[in-house]
């Protein structure tokens, strides 16, 4: 009786790859978003990428700055926006193409965050066929622009009029996520939970408003 037989295929120095940043995420996606799909299920990774940018902005607002976000929908691209610190203008670059760089390691600048591990943003870079980052902090802004990962235009810092905070822009790469679709409503069910884990914040989406002014507490106590 014959034997299944697993080739044995060289192993040896030619065999051991080192990948940056951008190829290893693009590479093993799941390791970092977990599973893909096409948007029709609320837990594929379109909406990890979103959640990832937002997860910033309410780092922002835990620490005291901002309370507003604007998130926008059109067709498959989204925007969100802070009114945060800003990244500091000269980092801009690095905190989202650098793996584990950003401030998130300092308790000084984040007391408290949702990610630590400095690798959200950088991921949705990554994995988004148009990425574009905006940074404005006390009158001054600055533009990166990516294309899956790839820095293609660096706009050099000028005046602005504009309140300080963080823009992000991206569109999913459709190399990665085939066919994908965004579903409103998982957008709109993720933004009501995050209005109602953090009291006092505003977000904005596509119209709609998600907003709880205020908790109340009934304790009911058995005589």
């Amino acid at each position: 009786m014959a034997k299944n037989k697993i080739a044995n295929s060289a192993y040896d120095n030619d065999s051991i790859k080192s990948l940056d940043w951008r190829e290893h995420i693009r590479l093993r996606p799941g390791m970092y978003i977990g599973k893909l799909g096409d948007g029709t299920a609320k837990d594929d990774g379109i909406y990890v990428l979103v959640k990832e940018i937002i997860d910033n902005c309410i780092d922002e607002y835990v620490m005291g700055n901002g309370k507003e976000i604007d998130v926008t929908l059109h067709d498959s691209t989204i925007t969100v926006r802070d009114r945060g610190r800003g990244i500091p203008l000269g980092k801009v670059i690095e905190c989202v193409s650098q793996i584990n760089t950003g401030a998130k390691y300092d308790s000084g600048a984040f007391q408290k965050s949702v990610g630590l591990n400095g690798v959200g943003t950088k991921a949705v870079n990554a994995l988004s066929e148009y990425f574009k980052v905006q940074s404005v902090r006390d009158g001054r802004t600055t533009i990166a622009e990516f294309e899956r990962g790839v820095l293609k235009k660096n706009q050099k810092e000028i005046k602005s009029d504009l309140p300080n905070g963080t823009i992000v822009t991206f569109i999913p790469d459709n190399e990665i996520f085939v066919d994908f679709k965004f579903n409103p409503e998982h957008i709109e069910r993720m933004l009501n939970l995050y209005a109602y884990l953090n009291v006092g914040l505003k977000i904005n989406f596509n119209g709609q408003v998600y907003f709880l002014k205020t908790v109340y507490v009934i304790c009911l106590m058995q005589t």
